[in-house]
């Protein structure tokens, strides 16, 4: 991933200031750019460079090298803390930069409660992504965080064995609780302020249907907008 990242930026430098491509990585060596494919410069040639992770490696890469960082849905305020700022920090500090100098973004699990039965259904598909999510390996250590590695690894043999609809009986009302808000649309806005004080933008993860939770959408919106007391 470094080398690509490099590899991207000394390609763009190349169109950007008609420079020879010669560039040596430890994967890549480029030192050819043909007429064809050279765009040439233009005026907007600071393009941001984001990535997105869940383990240390790839939070460290992302603060050193990176304009922005996309936070993965599976993780939780603990992990977003204890794990994923951390690193970001380190990669920033090897890199001589600034935390205003990254951007992270995250997309956060959440479940309005407005109407019971959507909510139950929105819990059901929550419940089944962090299933899905956690059989994952590389995202165990979020689970180990929080002690749940064994479950993790149930879920893995699981998926292994492709039996898709046991996998979210494991995940319990307390995982849920962790992973993801839950409350009246409106008052969703003041609970993401207070949990991603770490993070610079939230999305929702949830199926955006024109037309569907319409007034759900105007009212946490409107939350946004509104000054909201964050308590401590």
């Amino acid at each position: 991933m470094r080398d690509t990242i490099l590899a991207i930026r000394a390609i763009w430098n190349c169109w950007q200031n008609q420079t020879r491509l010669n560039f040596h990585g430890e994967f890549f060596t480029l030192n050819l750019m043909t007429p064809f494919f050279n765009p040439g410069p233009h005026d907007y040639p600071r393009i941001p460079i984001y990535i997105a992770g869940v383990n240390r490696r790839m939070c460290r890469l992302a603060g050193e090298l990176c304009d922005g960082f996309h936070v993965h849905p599976l993780h939780t305020r603990r992990y977003l803390q204890q794990v994923i700022c951390q690193n970001i920090q380190l990669g920033l500090t090897k890199s001589g930069r600034l935390r205003e100098d990254i951007e992270l973004s995250g997309s956060i699990f959440v479940i309005p409660t407005n109407n019971p039965e959507e909510a139950a259904i929105h819990e059901s598909e929550v419940r089944q992504q962090v299933s899905f999510y956690a059989s994952t390996p590389p995202y165990k250590p979020v689970f180990e965080l929080h002690g749940w590695g064994a479950v993790a690894d149930q879920l893995r043999q699981l998926a292994a064995g492709g039996k898709w609809h046991e996998m979210p009986r494991l995940i319990t009302d307390e995982m849920i609780d962790t992973f993801a808000l839950r409350s009246r649309w409106e008052e969703l806005p003041r609970q993401v302020l207070e949990k991603y004080s770490g993070l610079d933008r939230v999305s929702y993860y949830f199926p955006f249907l024109p037309g569907q939770n319409d007034d759900g959408w105007r009212a946490t919106i409107s939350g946004f907008k509104s000054p909201i007391a964050i308590s401590n």
